[in-house]
């Protein structure tokens, strides 16, 4: 009707009857015989309220092929900001407790053996990195869902003259897709929401599988409260953190969807195709849906994992996980090389801890006494040293750990800014969409 492409009055009647079809239409329970889908009982039902020949211009300039795919396209953005918000919550979660935990040791493993003693602060805030990169890349799939493709018609436009920034405008979009064959051909609005989504729910269930295993029994240098343990029906002892089960299995089960939507579109033909319409839009939805669960079990996770600092100082004694420590410190003060040092610390570490075999390595391979006392080693071996003096940015004593926490806290802040923005644009969009529903009413 701006565009003078239909007359005014026509413009009016017809919004008035969309007024009147939303106060009192209902949906049959399945499509009737003679119509080939909804769309067509929409307008079979707006030609009974104002003739058919009035109804048939709403599809002016219009095809189902731009209408739906923009239509798909709206309802994955709003679910995409919406993730993002959930998401974003558990990056914040994640690092508070990280930054809670910069004094709190803990112990990584390297191929499934203990490696190095580290503190909670310096594991959860590895996690919070990779979290933000994986939005990052979400936010990316989402700039290219976030465009209009209304005016491609079928695939090559049409000759009225219709203004295609406007009706991006109006829907909340920032632009549209400019060449008409690709806004309809495209899965790129498909396929790279669900990479992305796979990739980040792929991350969780790596953390999810290291966290259960620093939590067995065996290992013990995690803990969780009653509220996200369960004990078994017959076994007494059984304290079972299956929320970490739960929390594989949701972010599992929408991986393999997104896998699944992205195959699906492997040799499907460049043009409009199903593959790329409501049923795989449907699958993707639910994968998000799961992937929200997931997400909101693992903030509960995030927020009330506890370290067992006893565990981290038994398994560095028996295990001889700080004796790169003393290696270093060979090198460092003593002058030797560090081959040298790492087999005098490596032998110490298979005579039980010996500290006379460690003397006695130390003599046959530097040709002098190791000039430590027992308090000295006992300093260079303890796990809280160990950690104190990893300095290094990144590291995880506190100084190192200071642009780790700095960096992530930039990186949060633009992409919330970023989801902001987007929502903000929406909110403007209903506003003014809203405006000029109201002026053809008028």
């Amino acid at each position: 009707m701006e565009r003078g492409i239909i007359p005014r009055e026509t413009g009016g009647l017809i919004a008035g009857a969309i007024e009147g079809m939303e106060a009192d239409f209902s949906y049959p329970d399945s499509i009737p015989p003679s119509v080939e889908d909804l769309y067509f009982v929409y307008e079979r039902e707006l030609g009974h309220r104002i003739g058919p020949e009035n109804a048939a211009f709403l599809h002016t300039a219009r095809s189902r092929n731009d209408m739906d795919n923009t239509i798909f396209r709206m309802a994955l953005r709003q679910t995409m900001l919406d993730f993002t918000e959930a998401s974003l919550g558990v990056l914040d979660s994640l690092m508070t407790r990280a930054k809670a935990g910069t004094t709190e040791l803990t112990i990584l493993y390297t191929h499934g053996q203990p490696a190095n003693v580290s503190t909670m602060g310096h594991y959860l805030s590895a996690f919070a990195g990779e979290l933000a990169n994986d939005l990052s890349d979400f936010m990316a799939a989402l700039d290219v869902v976030n465009l209009s493709t209304m005016g491609a018609c079928a695939i090559t436009g049409t000759g009225f003259p219709l203004d295609r920034t406007r009706v991006a405008s109006l829907l909340g979009f920032p632009s549209f897709v400019v060449n008409t064959y690709e806004a309809i051909s495209s899965t790129h609005w498909l396929t790279r929401p669900a990479a992305a989504l796979e990739e980040l729910l792929q991350d969780i269930t790596r953390l999810m599988a290291d966290m259960s295993h620093k939590a067995s029994c065996e290992v013990g240098l995690l803990t969780f409260p009653d509220t996200l343990v369960q004990i078994s029906s017959i076994m007494p002892q059984k304290r079972n953190p299956v929320i970490l089960e739960h929390i594989r299995i949701q972010a599992g089960l929408a991986a393999g969807t997104c896998l699944s939507i992205r195959n699906l579109c492997r040799n499907a033909a460049y043009q409009d195709i199903n593959e790329a319409s409501d049923a795989p839009v449907t699958e993707l939805l639910g994968a998000f849906r799961l992937a929200t669960s997931a997400m909101a079990l693992l903030r509960d996770v995030l927020e009330n994992v506890d370290g067992n600092d006893s565990m981290v100082r038994s398994m560095a004694a028996t295990f001889g996980v700080t004796t790169t420590e003393l290696a270093d410190t060979m090198v460092r003060e003593t002058g030797i090389g560090f081959r040298s040092a790492h087999e005098i610390s490596s032998r110490y570490v298979r005579s039980g801890n010996d500290v006379a075999e460690l003397r006695q390595a130390f003599q046959e391979h530097a040709g002098k006494p190791l000039p430590f006392d027992d308090n000295r080693l006992a300093t260079i071996l303890e796990p809280g040293y160990f950690v104190e003096i990893r300095t290094l940015a990144g590291g995880p004593a506190e100084a190192g750990m200071q642009p780790v926490f700095a960096s992530l806290d930039e990186r949060a802040g633009a992409l919330r800014s970023k989801q902001a923005l987007i929502s903000e644009n929406l909110e403007s969009a209903r506003i003014a969409l809203g405006q000029a529903w109201r002026e053809i009413l008028q």
